[in-house]
């Protein structure tokens, strides 16, 4: 069974002090992972302990908001950009950690249309900075695992297919694909045929398992028994990972739509656990 994760959105807005005793929490619950949304680039004190403590193994996931775009085309921003990716990186190693993913490779919230030379420019500058963090990477023994965004976020890359295509052109072994349902679900013209493109190449390497509403594995619209049929199918290994967001956090809703952060967090684990104890007793029965 792949190990089965959750980002600490669904409880807390920022990497902070109200992330402490989240680690236990989830452990209990009877996750495999957590994953720490990396607002900042150090840990709050005490929770590199909890984490280590409570056995769970660590992804990261980048939060490239105002400020933090390697694509731009300021250098100082891209510099500084940088210095908080190798913050992360550093974080990740310290605490074990597989993975920093995201849309690493964009400023969140830029959505502009270019011509196409400055376009050109836009992803070559993009391309050149994931190559230099993927070098980087390596040094501390973590992947990358690049988010394509829906529109509303970015104007870099919105599908797999576009970030499958900067993976071929950053050209280094330790750069993936990150799959999101949920942006999936805004984007792709078939959610299934951009899955099994994308694990097709090989290159996926995250996996985030997100309502089309942000809600958890198993509810809204995505046909989830066949998206995990396909992952199996296919090999995949990694984390699938839920990530949902508490209110006032980056894309939860301005309602209340969905249960509290625990019931939300359980019935995710519910489904991806019932899910792998079925698929079991088939081939038990078989």
């Amino acid at each position: 069974m792949n190990p089965l994760g959750i980002n600490l959105n669904n409880w807390c807005a920022s990497l902070g002090p109200a992330c402490l005793g989240l680690p236990e929490r989830i452990a209990a619950m009877g996750f495999d992972a957590a994953e720490l949304p990396m607002t900042e680039a150090e840990l709050p004190a005490g929770l590199a302990d909890e984490l280590k403590k409570s056995g769970l193994a660590v992804t990261l996931c980048g939060a490239m908001g105002p400020g933090r775009d390697i694509s731009h085309p300021d250098e100082a921003v891209r510099r500084s950009t940088m210095e908080y990716l190798t913050g992360c990186l550093r974080t990740g190693a310290a605490v074990g950690a597989s993975v920093l993913c995201g849309p690493l490779y964009t400023g969140g919230g830029k959505r502009h249309w270019l011509e196409p030379e400055e376009k050109a420019r836009e992803w070559e500058r993009a391309v050149t900075g994931m190559r230099e963090l993927a070098r980087r990477a390596r040094d501390f023994g973590v992947a990358l695992s690049l988010e394509p965004l829906n529109r509303y976020r970015t104007s870099v890359a919105n599908t797999a297919g576009q970030v499958l295509q900067m993976v071929e052109d950053i050209g280094e072994d330790n750069v993936g694909l990150h799959f999101d349902t949920y942006h999936a679900c805004l984007e792709e013209k078939d959610l299934l045929a951009a899955l099994e493109g994308a694990l097709r190449s090989g290159r996926l390497n995250h996996f985030h398992a997100c309502a089309n509403n942000r809600g958890a594995p198993g509810q809204g619209v995505v046909p989830w028994d066949a998206v995990m049929d396909m992952l199996m199918a296919y090999g995949y290994a990694g984390h699938i990972t839920m990530e949902t967001f508490v209110l006032g956090s980056l894309d939860s809703s301005w309602v209340q739509v969905h249960e509290p952060p625990d019931e939300l967090a359980a019935a995710g684990l519910r489904y991806l656990r019932g899910y792998f104890e079925s698929r079991r007793s088939k081939r038990g029965g078989a």
